[in-house]
């Protein structure tokens, strides 16, 4: 079982290596893919509180997802963590 640290980061991450959903300083591999302490949190919350089907989007699903935008739209943001690989099993 792997246990999340605050402030540990991994050997096997590159120096400032980026999460894959935003970009933001990734800390380590979370749901299968490397991610921000911001992105691991929204992906957590968003299944095991089942909020996905309430996401909506004002711009046709296609907003941007990065370290300035990644709060402006949690459909798109949601949608990009599952794109990328992330997985609660």
């Amino acid at each position: 079982k792997i246990i999340s640290v605050p402030g540990y980061v991994p050997s096997y991450l590159e120096k400032d290596e980026p999460c894959v959903v935003c970009g933001d300083k990734a800390t380590g591999y979370h749901y299968r893919c490397i991610t921000c302490e911001g992105c691991k949190g929204f992906f957590r919350r968003t299944i095991q509180k089942n909020l996905h089907p309430s996401y909506s989007c004002k711009y046709d699903s296609c907003c941007i997802i990065d370290k300035i935008t990644r709060n402006q739209c949690q459909l798109c943001r949601f949608k990009k963590c599952i794109s990328v690989g992330m997985a609660m099993d």
